[in-house]
């Protein structure tokens, strides 16, 4: 009897560890979007919060998700008028992340219990599939998060019915429409759909027809939101315009060599299989589209992760050796301490902390500054979204985090500025006199910083940070 709570301890237990403090700058320029879209009763179609592009057109696809934090993260003006979270809304946005996190594993756990594994190996994969995830750039209060347990929720739907279960084709098409207004990777889910729709052409014939007619109407499930087909659409503008996201961090491609517990995992199924399983063809060919586009960015790394575990664990459970193994307690034992030891996650602890802990510094005296100074400015990247937050409703970015939003003027124009490429200086008027900027608020280390620090027209004013660098201009309007 107690062996059979084990899933349900490692989901409570990973739900837990998944109550670290908000660590994304990201979840800033989410909260300012979704504050705004309770405020105007609408979802933006212009590039709101930016100085320079906040007239372009823009495709809001993570509004719902924006919505919901905004409703969840309460927030208030401190006594230099900038917008911060109350101690409530930090605690409920946390809480979001740890309640999310623990539904998708908890969902994964029933996907591999029903698939005939024990509650010993489904706790593991359970430990394993969220240490192979945990970390600031997965499990933080961003919209991807939703897409996770969509997609769990999704493949447990396929699984049942599989096995006969009644209404869950309408259950997970019904995931797909709700999946839609969240986050445009819902175009996962139509793929997830494919691949189990093919593989029953192999396994079901009977199955097949109906779940092709479901995997058809997945795509028009998809449209019903606000947005429409454009929701759809929008998804394919990264594969048709993969300078968008040039430079970005989490659209590199992975280093295989960093990933320790993902090659094992990987890994064990090939061992599995040589030792007698034979996973379903459905299973195989999502473990293969899934894996595929792992391979094209590190951000894919989750939706990888939740297809591949329960296939593992499936794959194990049916080779004889490990029914015959009479040490199976100790060796899940193991295998625990082997995940946490490998996974090399940094943002979790024994202890919950609710509080705001980017990984780099922000600038909070700077922007307390700004709150006082008229005009457009000049921001480092990893500022937009915060200063979009805190300056909330004045749309005074340079650039943040939105990459469609701003296409090759990051790369031909913002960046060149930045770094001072040869030619910036022209560049850089352009944009003075253009979007009349007023203040620059950079990274220290940036070579920006250093060619203002020479510039009679902008003084440098020292807040304290060693990290940020902030300029005025120098005009006795802005003394």
């Amino acid at each position: 009897m107690r062996a059979r709570l084990l899933p349900l301890a490692a989901t409570l237990a990973v739900g837990w560890l998944a109550l670290f403090p908000i660590t994304s700058v990201d979840a800033y320029y989410h909260l300012a979007t979704g504050r705004r879209i309770l405020d105007e009763h609408t979802i933006p179609t212009r590039g709101v919060g930016s100085a320079s592009f906040g007239q372009a057109p823009w495709h809001d696809n993570e509004w719902g998700f924006q919505v919901l934090a905004a409703l969840i993260g309460r927030a208030e003006r401190d006594d230099s008028g900038v917008l911060v979270l109350t101690p409530t809304g930090r605690v409920g946005l946390v809480l979001l992340r740890g309640i999310v996190c623990a539904a998708t594993m908890a969902v994964l756990a029933a996907t591999m219990l029903r698939s005939g594994a024990g509650p010993g190996l489904s706790a593991l994969g359970v430990w394993l599939a969220a240490f192979l995830t945990f970390g600031n750039l997965f499990w933080d209060v961003r919209p991807q998060i939703l897409s996770y347990l969509a997609l769990a929720a999704l493949i447990d739907l396929l699984e049942r019915d599989r096995r006969g279960a009644r209404g869950a084709l309408a259950g997970a098409l019904a995931v797909i429409a709700v999946w839609s207004s969240v986050h445009g990777a819902v175009v996962l889910g139509c793929v997830a759909f494919a691949c189990e729709a093919a593989g029953a052409w192999v396994e079901d014939r009977a199955r097949a027809r109906r779940l092709t007619v479901a995997a058809l109407l997945a795509p028009v499930a998809a449209c019903l939101n606000p947005l429409g087909w454009r929701q759809i659409s929008y998804a394919f503008l990264y594969a048709r315009a993969p300078s968008i996201v040039s430079g970005n961090n989490e659209w590199t491609r992975p280093d295989l060599l960093h990933l320790p517990l993902l090659v094992l995992t990987v890994a064990i199924l090939g061992a599995a299989v040589a030792a007698g399983a034979r996973p379903r063809a459905g299973a195989c060919l999502r473990v293969a589209a899934f894996g595929a586009l792992f391979l094209t960015a590190i951000r894919h790394l989750p939706f990888f992760v939740i297809v591949l575990v329960p296939v593992v664990v499936e794959a194990v459970t049916s080779v004889p050796a490990w029914t015959r193994l009479r040490q199976r307690a100790a060796l899940l034992v193991a295998a625990g301490i082997a995940v946490v030891l490998l996974s090399g996650a940094k943002y979790v602890g024994l202890v919950p902390s609710f509080g705001e802990r980017p990984s780099r510094p922000l600038p909070e005296a700077e922007v307390r500054f700004l709150a006082g100074i008229p005009g457009n400015g000049f921001n480092a990247y990893r500022f937009g979204g915060f200063l979009m937050w805190r300056l909330y409703p004045r749309e005074v970015v340079m650039m943040d985090g939105r990459n469609d939003l701003y296409g090759a003027f990051r790369t031909d124009v913002y960046d060149a500025i930045l770094e001072t490429r040869p030619g910036w200086e022209s560049k850089w008027e352009d944009l003075v006199e253009r979007y009349r900027l007023r203040w620059a608020l950079v990274d220290a280390s940036d070579p920006l910083a250093a060619e203002l620090s020479k510039r009679r027209h902008w003084r440098r004013v020292d807040q304290g940070s060693s990290t940020a660098a902030l300029f005025v201009a120098d005009d006795p309007e802005y003394r």
